[in-house]
């Protein structure tokens, strides 16, 4: 995720620096004066005087941030050189360059905005800006057409074509955006052998020479596209980066011998977008964990039309070490509807995975009664497909006869792999020693109660007589914000080296 300290570094780039200071700071308070505008409509009266070279400014800054991004692509590309400055620079110059350039007029000419609404597209995908990017499409969803394709030539119908296919890419609403974009490609396979042939003899070979090193440009796009979709859906092909790199060098050198800059440029920032797409992707992070989180995925996918996790999301899995199995004790901060509960399911499906010969139990804590049942309807329906049992505990102050007998059974005639629970009813079940198999993870939901006066004691006591009768329990707490995270994860860790504090938002 992009840090503060990233922008800061790339708002002192050479190229950024090459424009005066007056101009740098005339052209962000342009900048957020026009965001805000939008923002609030004719509800607030923003006195922000004007001037008619502000245009040519935001355009000017916009490039400059483009440049410091353009820097880093090769790190990008090549996540293996560990060149993780370059990486945040690309990452922070595509951050500003977007804010920027999302306040450009489109431009009417077809083609030009297709190149437009392309590039700030794959600037804000490179930005981390994806859920910017939704909201700007959605706010000009009039102007985000698709152009007819009637009577246009053979490259024109490719590019509009491919535009519809980018469009759906970035959009991702629902499965038809993305199973859509093979029949779009099937459909120019069959396209071509009517078309191709009227844009090569136009009687000069410099201009048959350009249009093909064009269409040969557009071809591989156009494939890179289709594997890039099919990855999104399926995820497949395994080797998708290394697919992905062939189609989109082999465009860009042909968009280069052909002299075709804009596509070129074009080219450059879509790869580092399908690349980006590729790492969010939940198939990238499922690959490298278990076969129990690869089945989950699966199923989980064919339900909701989920494709991406969320960059808070990506960073907990693969940035701070979530996952990591040297970690038995991890405190997430992360905001409210910023993904957490996706996060506690991979860390239980590993945990489940772990302890699966010792026939393992996670359990799942909520502050009440109406919170467990909502997690428990969510956890049956995400976990049931691929066999594993969740139950829920009343929030009565003891255990009943039918409690117990869940509680009790063991081996292939257990009841349950996940136990949904309050804090006072698993209180009693650990006390009592109610359940013969290991507690292999507790999953604290809305653990910043434990700063509560009341609801806090209740927490400390229930984590500290785990911490006593479940020596081998990992812990996973989360919460939108705790004073002394790390010390927190420190005290429950087995070790002290072992606790983790992940801080996102």
């Amino acid at each position: 995720m992009i840090k503060e300290e990233h922008l800061q570094l790339v708002d002192n780039h050479w190229a950024v620096l090459a424009l005066s200071e007056a101009e740098r700071d005339r052209g962000l308070k342009v900048a957020n004066a026009r965001l805000v505008k939008k923002a609030v409509g004719r509800q607030i009266h923003i006195d922000f005087p004007e001037n008619g070279s502000d245009d040519d400014l935001l355009r000017r800054l916009a490039m400059a941030y483009e440049m410091a991004a353009i820097e880093g692509l090769s790190a990008v590309l090549n996540p293996a050189s560990g060149n993780d400055e370059l990486r945040a620079q690309c990452a922070a110059g595509a951050w500003r360059a977007f804010t920027l350039r999302r306040l450009f007029d489109l431009p009417e000419q077809e083609e030009e905005r297709i190149f437009h609404i392309l590039h700030l597209s794959a600037l804000a995908y490179c930005g981390d800006r994806w859920s910017d990017l939704r909201r700007w499409y959605n706010e000009n969803e009039q102007i985000i057409h698709v152009p007819s394709v009637a009577d246009a030539s053979w490259d024109r119908r490719l590019l509009y074509r491919l535009f519809e296919c980018w469009i759906r890419l970035f959009r991702k609403k629902r499965w038809d955006d993305l199973d859509r974009i093979r029949e779009i490609i099937a459909g120019l396979r069959e396209d071509q052998k009517t078309y191709e042939s009227g844009v090569l003899n136009n009687g000069s070979n410099i201009a048959d020479r350009a249009m093909a090193f064009r269409l040969i440009a557009l071809y591989h796009w156009a494939k890179g596209t289709e594997l890039l979709a099919k990855y999104m859906l399926q995820g497949e092909p395994a080797d998708i980066s290394s697919r992905l790199d062939k189609h989109y060098e082999s465009a860009i050198d042909a968009a280069t011998a052909g002299s075709d800059t804009q596509l070129e440029v074009l080219l450059r920032w879509l790869h580092a977008a399908s690349r980006q797409m590729v790492a969010g992707s939940i198939w990238w992070v499922a690959r490298a964990v278990n076969s129990r989180v690869t089945k989950f995925i699966r199923e989980v996918t064919k339900q909701q039309a989920m494709f991406e996790l969320l960059p808070p999301q990506r960073a907990a899995l693969q940035e701070q070490g979530l996952l990591d199995q040297a970690t038995t004790a991890i405190v997430v901060e992360m905001p409210t509807s910023g993904g957490k509960t996706l996060l506690a399911q991979f860390r239980m499906l590993q945990a489940l995975n772990q302890f699966d010969q010792d026939s393992g139990w996670v359990a799942y804590v909520a502050p009440t009664r109406a919170l467990t049942a909502q997690i428990t309807r969510r956890l049956r329906r995400d976990f049931e497909t691929i066999g594993i049992r969740v139950e829920q505990l009343t929030g009565a102050v003891e255990i009943d006869t039918f409690e117990d007998d869940l509680l009790t059974r063991n081996g292939e005639n257990r009841a349950f792999d996940v136990l949904v629970a309050t804090p006072e009813k698993l209180q009693l079940v650990i006390r009592n020693k109610k359940v013969p198999r290991p507690l292999a993870l507790i999953v604290m939901d809305e653990a910043h109660n434990i700063e509560d006066e009341t609801r806090g004691l209740r927490i400390e006591l229930l984590l500290a007589t785990i911490k006593r009768e479940c020596t081998s329990a990992n812990f996973l707490l989360l919460m939108p914000y705790v004073e002394k995270a790390e010390t927190l994860a420190r005290w429950l860790a087995q070790d002290v080296s072992a606790g983790r504090a992940i801080s996102i938002g």
